[in-house]
């Protein structure tokens, strides 16, 4: 039973009022097991939301899995073609650069040239009992110009590093690398620069 307060009657008055009675229908009903949708229901929906269901389980996640070690994979040996490809040597006539022609320098006679672009060079020089050999020019100790001293020896003036002109290898001083060797080839009577050797 429930009591109703009504602000206008005086202090003490207190009606009584009863709750309305529950209709057992809607009890009954929220007690009981929902019912499925009718099968014309579902086709409905299933018609206004298409869905590939027979689809749903073609690709598992051991699958999606198998699919990214691939494709980590292939990128790793892609990215590893791609570095020992960059290290190889052009192919012939691409860093063919003309240096000089053929007798143009006697015994003991040294050319310097730009190889293999404006930035960085070489020295050309034709030796006695040897012939041209050509070797990168900058000093494997702190990158000075090495010159040709006419004595067999390549000198650098900045700690006097001295490098062999037949093998390039060090002599004395403060490096310890030999210089980087420049292959040549000859073509119709001008010497190309071929490729730089780093030893």
């Amino acid at each position: 039973m429930v009591r109703k307060i009504d602000p206008t009657e005086k202090k003490g008055k207190v009606s009584n009022i009863t709750a309305p009675a529950l209709n057992p229908d809607i009890v009954r009903e929220a007690n009981s097991e929902p019912q499925p949708q009718p099968h014309q229901e579902q086709e409905e929906w299933r018609q206004e939301f298409p869905y590939p269901w027979d689809e749903d389980e073609i690709v598992t996640r051991r699958d999606t899995l198998r699919f990214l070690l691939a494709g980590s994979g292939a990128l790793c040996l892609a990215t590893g073609a791609l570095a020992i490809l960059g290290n190889l040597p052009s192919g012939p006539g691409v860093q063919h650069v003309a240096i000089a022609k053929v007798g143009e320098l006697k015994e003991h006679q040294w050319k310097v040239f730009n190889f293999p672009d404006q930035y960085e060079q070489g020295i050309l020089i034709n030796l006695p009992g040897k012939g041209l050999v050509a070797y990168s020019d900058v000093c494997t100790h702190l990158s000075c110009a090495v010159l040709y001293k006419g004595d067999g020896t390549l000198h650098c003036p900045c700690h006097e590093g001295r490098f062999d002109a037949v093998t390039g290898n060090v002599l004395a001083g403060p490096p310890t690398r030999p210089l980087p060797f420049i292959q040549l080839a000859i073509e119709n009577g001008i010497i190309y620069a071929v490729r730089q050797v780093t030893r």
